[in-house]
């Protein structure tokens, strides 16, 4: 204690001289910011001291880094008061402001001590005229005994608080990923000259695929726009593409360096496009059919800033035709000479009148239309070379030219005119002098290809002119031989065929199918050189909005969950339930989800698809009375926990037209003879590595079988155990069921298969007995029919809880709580209302429902932690039963709930006209929403990331997104953590003998949480524990490996490039 004493009273004496010299440069600082409101310039003793040349310039600041206003990064990020609202302007004027002056206002505005304030001061500006490694280490070791001496102004208690604080401010930002997905426009796909790329546009960009990879190489994304329209490339400049936006602007990128070259503000929608070359000059000319009011074709010549300062000529424009039908689809030839049309039930003919003439406003065109009995599904012309006499003389005949035009109507008949051209000269001949005359289809007697038996997807002619490729809807292509007139069939595709383009040397073909994907095939094997596929979830187009009926209901089917699920293995890779074909042409409502569809979000790729049901891929889908037959469907999908199974349930209905035998005149009667007629069947399938597919083991029929009627009960829910194999479903029989695993045995020997391996079954482990009457077990008093019921395991797997909403309002429904073990009901919670049940799921210890409100039960407390009421505008709480989305996420403790939000349109009341979703994320412990956000348009799907923090979500435009936490610093497990502020470090004693010790050590040194960058000689590089994470978790999409190990190297390097997942 001896030794102790003079140390103690030196610490005393520099304690009190520096609470003076502190409470002197306060009010220095305080007459600076007087003065510097008041317009007065300052010089504070930073700005008179000559700084060392060498002070290092960082890229990015860490976090304790002053801005150039004065006021922290910490600062910054909380509730401005009225003093930091009235400093920042004039900050941001100025361009700089007083260090001290910056200091007060800082400490100010964040509500920290003056200590803390004077201690950044003091890092400021005793630092940087440091040179050599001695003199900084012993500028650390000054700084440090202050801190300590701060250490004893400052209170343990002030410094938790404060720690805890910030902490809680962070953790509540989350960000959400850019889209990723969405359908393929209904446009034609775009060969590079060299038919090396492929161009395909979605919703939201246009994307640039290799053909002999089928990999993404670029995306020509612009942020800034609405959703994309059309597209086409340019005649001049081929490594030039124009694309147009809902939001009324063309661009022009050049997509083999990814960069835009032009940018237009035209004002008005363009649904087709077509370019060709000015002629007698190098320029575009775009003919663009715009349908902002009404349909029109106008011709626009685009030129940038640097063009029109060339001394060429502007931007022009000319509309050229004006219709009241709406335009399919055009086409342009030889340079603007002929511009064919097709509208609904037509096709226009224009013919350049001046052909002479190479100014836009001289483009002149007579028009000739020609009228369909039936609506125009696709048309395409093909321009008929000229061929030179044997004699060498030419002709009338070869003097004009020769166009002819292959129709696809929606009958599934394909009409080809041969020379249209001279079939209208000799009508307008024929009918010369009448004042009214109509040119209609069959006067031109044209020549009829009938195999379809739907309506024509897509048509084209081959490059040279002797064959036809045609598709629809019967996943066949179609080549026509017009030289004996008889087709040639590739059938099995995938889905239905909506566009065919032939590449420009003639040896492939493009497909665009209704599942969302694109093929080429050579055009001699007439194999699969490339396979592009998108997500192929259920599409909800602005025409399949729901409706009201005369009775004043309205169908809201289509806004049914679709089955998703994340691997818990590879949280990147998410798996859900797909239709086998969605073609646009065919509005139909809901249909059936019979495939499986794994999509990578780190590649941005799909994985593979396989189908879960009976399809009919190979089999024509025509029924005896010519209807088509319905696949079943898909309604729940779960993944064990250690990835090892897959658990599907599927159900088919009989179509009411197979069933009128049974009618007795009782419609009532009639339903539910169908309904019991329902197939049901719950499928175990375990991944096969070898092939990345499912392969089934078990398929059990009618899990939730009616003994008293003969029919099989629907399942409401299928969840799976988080700690073991096994599954639980809930059905429509007031049972809920296990399921477990078991070796398969033959006369006690077991059942092995190809590779030696034992082989599994699934069987029934317990079944609980639910009765509508809490205390009445007999199967005989279930009388109740039930709406609906969810199911969840607890963490642990020791709990089971099951909600029960009955179809009756006054029964307020119920929940029990079953112990896995034994297969018995231990609790049964009244205390919260489930009529309007949507979801169910565990956090840890606590229960969340989400009925009329969302509720959070403390199972170890067994009391309330909170309620908080939920609003679905344009829906009322039974309707919206259906359409709420629910999910948990052990990792993070949080669980997030997806509100519909529908509204009505304002010029027809009956008709939705816009559906999104309101997410919020929740914290169990706190009745505040962690995160909040609109998500446009509605949410079909909502998952949590297994094992990593997060959620997904997947909409009704098939597109899919991550919410995340956002990054934060790195926390390591450093002892003790109550004394380390992210604003300011306060040291121990023994740290200053450990100085030399952590000044060799480069991961010691980044854990030091104040700015780095103010002792670093300006060669050498430095990043904070901030650039790492930004690097390794920015709250999007992880980048591929490859990309991200890229990343890292360059934080390093001192590069600020950064690879893009």
């Amino acid at each position: 204690m001896a030794d102790a004493t003079p140390q103690l009273k030196r610490k005393r004496e520099e304690a009190a001289a520096q609470k003076k010299a502190k409470k002197q440069r306060k009010e220095e600082a305080a007459a600076a910011l007087k003065d510097g409101r008041n317009g007065e310039p300052t010089i504070s003793a930073a700005d008179s001291t000559p700084k060392s040349t060498k002070t290092p310039t960082p890229k990015k600041q860490s976090k304790s880094a002053p801005q150039t206003n004065g006021v922290d990064n910490d600062a910054t990020n909380g509730t401005p008061t009225s003093a930091q609202k009235a400093k920042k302007p004039q900050a941001q004027q100025n361009g700089s402001v007083d260090d001290d002056e910056a200091q007060a206002a800082g400490a100010t505005v964040n509500g920290i001590t003056d200590e803390l304030a004077q201690a950044e001061e003091e890092k400021l500006n005793g630092v940087v005229n440091v040179g050599d490694k001695a003199a900084r280490r012993k500028a650390k070791k000054e700084r440090k005994e202050k801190n300590k001496a701060e250490r004893n102004d400052l209170g343990t208690t002030d410094t938790l608080e404060l720690v805890k604080k910030k902490k809680n401010k962070k953790s509540g930002t989350w960000v959400v990923s850019p889209a990723q997905g969405g359908w393929y426009l209904p446009a034609d796909p775009i060969f590079s000259k060299d038919e090396k790329y492929l161009i395909v546009g979605n919703l939201k960009s246009l994307c640039v695929y290799a053909t002999d990879t089928s990999l993404l190489v670029s995306e020509l994304l612009d942020n800034d726009t609405g959703s994309l329209t059309a597209y086409a490339l340019s005649t001049v400049a081929p490594h030039l593409i124009y694309a147009a936006y809902s939001s009324g602007e063309i661009m022009l990128w050049d997509w083999v360096t990814g960069k835009k070259t032009g940018r237009w503000e035209i004002g008005t929608t363009v649904q087709n496009m077509a370019v060709i070359t000015q002629p007698e000059s190098d320029q575009d000319l775009v003919y663009c059919h715009e349908s902002e009011d009404g349909h029109s074709l106008t011709l626009r010549s685009l030129r940038t800033n640097r063009q029109s300062s060339a001394g060429e000529s502007k931007s022009e424009l000319k509309q050229i035709l004006n219709t009241s039908s709406a335009i399919r689809g055009i086409q342009v030839l030889l340079q603007g000479k002929y511009v064919i049309v097709a509208t609904v039930d037509s096709l226009i003919v224009g013919k350049r009148i001046k052909i002479t003439k190479t100014a836009l406003h001289e483009f002149e065109y007579v028009w000739r239309e020609l009228k369909f009995s039936k609506h125009i599904r696709t048309f395409n012309v093909y321009h008929r070379e000229k061929q030179e006499a044997s004699n060498g003389k030419k002709g009338a005949q070869d003097q004009r030219e020769i166009l002819d035009v292959a129709v696809g109507e929606e009958t599934g008949l394909i009409l080809l005119f041969e020379d249209i051209l001279a079939s209208f000269a000799a009508i307008e001949s024929s009918q010369k002098g009448k004042k009214e005359r109509t040119d209609t289809a069959e006067s031109f007697r044209p020549k009829r290809l009938h195999w379809h038996r739907d309506a024509v997807g897509s048509v084209k002619w081959s490059l040279d002119g002797n064959y036809i490729v045609s598709g629809g809807d019967e996943t066949v292509l179609t080549i026509w031989q017009l030289a004996t007139g008889l087709p040639q069939h590739l059938p099995h595709l995938s889905a239905a065929i909506e566009n065919i383009v032939v590449s420009p040397t003639g040896s492939a073909y493009a497909l665009t199918l209704a599942n969302n994907s694109v093929i080429v095939l050579s055009t001699t094997e007439l194999e699969a050189r490339t396979n592009v596929v998108g997500i192929q979830s259920r599409r909800i187009d602005t025409e399949q909005m729901p409706k009201e009926t005369k009775s004043g209901n309205m169908y809201l089917g289509i806004f049914e969950a679709v089955p998703m699920i994340a691997d818990p293995t590879n949280p990147n890779e998410v798996s859900f339930a797909v239709p086998s074909s969605q073609p646009r042409q065919k509005k139909g409502g809901l249909k059936p989800e019979p495939y499986l569809q794994t999509f990578d979000l780190a590649n941005q790729r799909a994985k593979s698809r396989q189908a879960l049901t009976r399809n009919n891929a190979t089999e024509p889908n025509v029924a005896p009375d010519g209807g088509r037959i319905e696949e079943p469907n898909v309604t729940h999908i779960q993944i064990s926990h250690d990835g090892e199974w897959l658990a599907t349930v599927d159900e088919w209905l009989p179509p009411k037209s197979d069933t009128r035998y049974l009618n007795e005149g009782i419609p009532e009667f009639n339903e539910q003879e169908r309904l019991n007629r329902r197939e049901v069947y719950l499928k175990i399938w375990r991944r096969d590595n070898s092939s990345g597919q499912w392969k089934l083991e078990t398929r059990i029929d009618a899990p939730h079988f009616f003994e008293d009627r003969c029919g099989n009960g629907r399942v409401y829910d299928l969840v799976a155990d988080p700690t073991g194999a096994g599954f639980a479903t809930v059905g429509e029989d007031h049972v809920v069921r296990t399921w477990k695993p078991k070796t398969r045995l033959r006369d006690g020997i077991i059942v092995r298969g190809a590779q030696q391996e034992g082989l599994i079954t699934w069987s029934l482990d317990h079944a609980i007995e639910i009765s509508d009457k809490l205390g009445i077990t007999e199967g005989s008093q279930q009388s109740l029919p039930p709406r609906t019921s969810r199911l969840a395991f607890s963490a642990d797997g020791s709990v089971l809880a099951m909600s029960v909403s009955w179809d009756f309002e006054e029964d307020a429904g119920v929940t029990h709580l079953i112990d896995t073990s034994s297969g018995t009901i231990r609790r049964s919670l009244t205390e919260i209302d489930v009529t309007a049940l949507s979801g169910l799921g565990f956090v840890r210890q606590y229960l969340v429902v989400v009925a009329d409100a969302i509720t959070v039960w403390d199972m170890v407390a067994d009391q309330l932690v909170y309620s908080v009421s939920i609003e679905t505008p344009g829906l009322d709480r039974l309707e919206r039963v259906p359409l709420v989305r629910l999910a948990t996420n052990e990792t993070d403790g949080t669980f997030a709930v997806a509100l519909p939000r529908l509204e009505k349109s304002e010029l027809h009341a009956s008709k939705i006209k816009k559906a999104s979703s309101k997410v919020l994320i929740y914290s169990p412990e706190h009745h505040k929403a962690l995160w909040r956000g609109s998500l446009s348009p509605i949410t079909l799907a909502l998952a949590s990331r297994r094992s990593e923090t997060g959620y997904i979500v997947l909409d009704s435009r098939s597109c899919l997104k991550t919410i995340s936490p956002n990054a934060g610093p790195l926390q390591f497990l450093t002892p003790p953590p109550e004394e380390q502020l992210e604003a300011h470090r306060i040291t121990h004693p023994d740290e200053a003998d450990m100085e030399d010790d952590e000044s060799e050590r480069p991961l010691a040194n980044l854990l030091v949480s104040e700015d780095l960058t103010q002792d670093i000689d300006q060669d050498e590089h430095v990043f904070n524990m901030q650039d790492l994470q930004n690097v390794l978790h920015d709250g999007s999409v992880p980048p591929p490996p490859q990309g991200l190990f890229s990343n890292i190297l360059a934080l390093i390097g001192g590069k600020t490039q950064k690879v893009a997942a």
